[in-house]
């Protein structure tokens, strides 16, 4: 039996100099008071079959609505700013202090990735 390799743990400073990327297959839609509507395609999964397919509805878009916060979040989310230059920015656009906006915008970019719009 061998040894597999000793995970690496990660430290909050990966995290900072990650570069989040919009995905490419997102289309927005922007309203008059700066509010986002983010859309995404989806794969039909494999167990979506008939009779399953008659009960369970499927889209084949998955829509994401962003408050004007929200919007000028997912913008800075270009693949060049770092989260850090992210957080950075948003700091002090709101007047908050870096570990207040940290605390906010990355969990903002943790429900972006789960939505798969970053």
């Amino acid at each position: 039996m061998t040894k597999s390799a000793p995970k690496r743990a990660r430290h909050a400073g990966d995290y900072l100099r990650a570069v989040p990327h919009p995905n490419e297959a997102m289309t927005l839609t922007p309203h008059p008071d700066g509010a986002v509507v983010a859309a995404v395609p989806m794969k039909r999964p494999k167990y979506l079959v008939p009779p399953i397919s008659w009960v369970l509805p499927f889209s084949p878009v998955r829509k994401v609505e962003l408050d004007r916060l929200g919007a000028s979040v997912l913008a800075m989310c270009d693949g060049r700013c770092t989260v850090e230059k992210i957080i950075e920015k948003f700091a002090a656009g709101h007047k908050l202090t870096f570990r207040e906006a940290q605390l906010s915008v990355t969990q903002f970019l943790r429900q972006l990735t789960q939505r798969g719009l970053v």
